[in-house]
């Protein structure tokens, strides 16, 4: 049986992604800082938040020496506002989560995996668009891009593959407070409508299949073609 791990798994686009792999017969291992939901029927769920040394030790312990076939990386958190009214602690927060929690998360797996694995992280359209008032979050993305494109190289041997999904603003929980920005981002896309989490769902699975096993170091926008690169 195929064991994929999937951080942020307890909402938004990672539990998507989680409730379709699991359809498919993959046992799932949901790492998050909510405590787990009522209905989530993960095989093993694991509490911890990766912005500290704790909670990424504690995921070690919990994983200990299973293999992991596929890493998911959905989970990242994000702060709507100006440059000069940001506090560093908040902007410090977002780097910590976001950037270091996946190269930190990424090193306790990658030695559970086994030859031909796969890893997709998660970064965002607004690295290629720069928009205003997302300054930390849109840093903390490029980097989790440019890792993915060095650690591409790095395992490129063990063939685990390493790619990236870039969304667009997706109905999510954590778009709450830049929803105002919704309807411009729909009017500069091709397809005009909202994006969902199941929007997001089948490109993760293209490259954690079979038929992805020669697409490593990429970057795949979906956000309906506001981004064309």
């Amino acid at each position: 049986m195929t064991t994929t791990i999937i951080t942020g798994g307890a909402s938004g686009i990672g539990r998507a992604v989680a409730d379709e792999l699991r359809a498919d017969g993959h046992r799932t291992i949901i790492i998050d800082v909510a405590p787990p939901p009522a209905d989530d029927p993960a095989d093993l769920y694991i509490q911890a938040d990766l912005g500290t040394r704790d909670g990424i030790a504690a995921i070690s312990k919990e994983l200990g020496n299973q293999p992991i076939d596929n890493l998911v990386h959905c989970a990242a958190v994000g702060q709507w506002s100006p440059f000069r009214e940001t506090e560093r602690e908040v902007w410090e927060r977002i780097l910590r989560i976001n950037l270091e929690g996946t190269i930190a998360v990424t090193q306790e797996v990658v030695p559970l995996m086994p030859k031909g694995s796969r890893i997709v992280f998660f970064a965002s359209g607004t690295v290629f668009k720069g928009p205003k008032n997302l300054f930390a979050y849109v840093a903390s993305k490029a980097g989790v891009i440019g890792f993915a494109r060095c650690l591409a190289d790095e395992l490129g041997d063990e063939e685990i593959t390493v790619n990236v999904i870039s969304p667009g603003i997706t109905a999510t929980p954590m778009i709450a407070n830049m929803a105002h920005t919704e309807e411009a981002n729909i009017a500069s896309r091709s397809l005009k409508r909202r994006a969902f989490p199941e929007d997001i769902v089948g490109p993760v699975k293209f490259l954690l299949s079979p038929a992805a096993a020669f697409v490593t170091g990429q970057t795949i926008c979906v956000d309906g073609g506001s981004v064309k690169n």
